[in-house]
């Protein structure tokens, strides 16, 4: 299991490398901000951040452990902070309430980070730091949690309405299937969130356990692979999307 955990953390990683590059190099020539803001939250986050994060927990204590564990959550915060704004501009831009609400969203995940950094800052026994640093990580979890539901319902909503509109020939088939992907990403998200939070309550180094390791990194591959096929579809994929529309749409509309 531990074996397992760490080549998908590493195939996550690599993933997750490669989708934020390309979707930032992608943002500086459409000038798009959801572009832009998912391509850094994979990047910074699911790239750097979190790998960051699980290496620390097998560092002895020191200066590079410390190192990895302030970057990690630097960079895990900014990242899904990115992420919660993505959701506010993109599915939510005239409500008063989006921005504030993503606003909200990164100011618990930065004062859980300020927990975490401060247990291993303040903690010279490293067996008692994951339980000094668990009110830190559930904030975090509870506010990513949190994005991850709202990802969810505005995909699925969104698809459910394009679904009718495509049935009438008002939708694009391609753009549809992209709510869809994304309303999926949540739900995806959301389960090895649960997964995590389970753990954590139960008093498990939640970054050094292989189990919810494993479903953070499956999920967050799944998630990438997603991720790919709304901002950067093969031509092939947008052909078998397009083939569909047909009979399939105009059943379940």
């Amino acid at each position: 299991m531990a074996g397992l955990s760490l080549v998908c953390l590493a195939l996550y990683t690599l993933t997750s490398l490669v989708v934020g590059t390309r979707l930032i190099l992608r943002s500086r020539r459409s000038r798009g901000l959801p572009e832009l803001l998912m391509g850094l939250t994979y990047f910074t986050s699911s790239g750097i951040g979190y790998p960051l994060s699980v290496a620390s927990g097998f560092m002895s204590s020191g200066p590079a452990m410390l190192t990895a564990v302030i970057m990690g959550q630097v960079l895990i915060v900014f990242g899904c902070s990115c992420f919660l704004f993505f959701n506010a501009k993109v599915f939510r831009p005239n409500a008063s309430w989006s921005v504030p609400a993503a606003a909200f969203g990164s100011l618990v995940l930065a004062a859980g980070g300020l927990v975490v950094i401060g247990a291993y800052l303040s903690t010279p026994d490293l067996a008692l730091v994951a339980d000094r640093a668990r009110g830190g990580t559930a904030a975090m979890l509870f506010a990513l949690g949190g994005g991850h539901a709202w990802t969810a319902i505005e995909g699925l909503r969104h698809y459910r309405m394009m679904r009718k509109r495509l049935a009438l020939g008002l939708a694009e088939p391609v753009v549809t299937n992209r709510f869809l992907l994304w309303g999926l990403t949540g739900l995806v998200s959301m389960t090895w969130n649960g997964v995590a939070s389970s753990y954590l309550l139960a008093g498990v180094n939640i970054s050094t356990h292989p189990v919810p390791v494993l479903a953070i990194s499956l999920g967050g591959l799944a998630s990438a692979a997603m991720l790919v096929l709304i901002f950067m579809a093969p031509a092939w994929y947008t052909r078998w999307v397009g083939r569909e529309r047909g009979s399939r749409a105009l059943a379940t509309a």
